[in-house]
């Protein structure tokens, strides 16, 4: 079987009311004036930036202002404790259950700090179900952060994997996979669920359906009669 390695942002939960939010306000009380969330997830997307605080850095950086990066990420945790319960479940329970139940293995790369990423799956119940986490502070270099390739290493070579399937949302998702493929050579096949971020990605499949991603990820993860996988990488 090979692994189902799942992004938790705009994958697993939505994120549109808390992170996003949190990125809104701190840049505001940085800038000292309102900053359209249009734009925050103009420049989250566009640029494909990972990490939410490197977000809100750009957002003050295009705005004209100046800030220390550590008062930002002590104000921004500040702000997104006072937000989390408002993020929402995408993925339900049972979805990662029935792969569970197929015999198909599960893990997560993200790019939450480790104590986001614990109130998470604690909240939801989904501890449990994934054999590997990577989180953003199991990379200590932060030039090795997603999009980076190496959290996807990292997850891998801890999981004992040849090749997998990577489901994500965004283009540092998209870019981390390709890279992961150039650099060390294992097949990934990139799922773009958009469910909540409805933008255009190359993916070899893409759907905003829990259904057809179930589908697809059963065919993509289990072997076929021949013993060979259903798609190509």
């Amino acid at each position: 079987m090979r692994p189902v390695i799942f992004d938790v942002d705009g994958v697993i939960v939505d994120v549109r009311e808390s992170y996003h939010i949190a990125i809104k306000r701190t840049a505001e009380e940085f800038l000292g004036k309102e900053v359209p969330l249009e734009l925050v997830r103009k420049i989250k997307f566009s640029k494909a930036i990972n990490n939410d605080w490197d977000v809100t850095y750009e957002v003050v950086r295009t705005l004209g202002g100046k800030v220390d990066y550590e008062k930002l990420v002590e104000r921004f945790t500040e702000i997104y404790e006072n937000l989390k319960h408002r993020e929402r479940q995408i993925l339900p329970k049972d979805f990662f259950e029935k792969l569970r139940s197929k015999g198909i293995p599960l893990a997560v790369v993200t790019g939450r700090p480790k104590r986001d990423l614990n109130f998470v799956l604690e909240r939801f119940g989904l501890s449990d179900l994934f054999e590997v986490t990577v989180d953003e502070d199991d990379v200590v270099d932060k030039n090795l952060r997603k999009p980076h390739p190496f959290p996807l290493h990292l997850c891998m070579e801890t999981l004992g994997a040849d090749s997998a399937v990577y489901v994500g949302d965004t283009g540092a998702d998209l870019e981390m996979v390709r890279s992961y493929k150039k650099i060390y050579g294992k097949p990934v096949t990139f799922v773009h669920f958009k469910k909540v971020v409805d933008i255009d990605l190359p993916a070899d499949f893409s759907t905003d359906r829990e259904d057809q991603l179930m589908d697809f990820l059963l065919r993509e993860a289990s072997p076929n009669r021949e013993g060979e996988r259903g798609y190509p990488p």
